[in-house]
């Protein structure tokens, strides 16, 4: 596992696991609460973040979970980011692929 260096979020762990699959995504981690998975390439200014809860899987009426604001604001990092989050993930997970 790697950290992220394309740039932080405060009190949110960002991270590539190595060997991972594809597409190309990092994980937000908000620290027990919550992980998601977020899809570099398929996140747009159009289509918004792409992104998938990791955990937890089953979510109780009371579950938070990534507010609007914080899902905005990974939104614009990503999109500032996308070509250092590419080249971050052929370097740190996909080492054989060529972006």
């Amino acid at each position: 596992m790697g950290k992220l260096s394309a740039f932080r979020i405060r009190g949110l762990t960002l991270t590539f696991n190595s060997l991972d699959h594809k597409p190309p995504h990092f994980h937000v981690r908000s620290g027990d609460d919550w992980e998601i998975k977020v899809n570099i390439q398929d996140s747009t200014e159009k289509r918004g973040l792409v992104f998938q809860y990791k955990f937890p899987k089953r979510r109780s009426s009371k579950f938070e979970g990534l507010s609007s604001k914080l899902e905005k604001e990974l939104l614009a990092k990503v999109l500032e980011h996308k070509l250092a989050l590419l080249a971050e993930w052929q370097d740190k997970v996909d080492q054989k692929e060529i972006i």
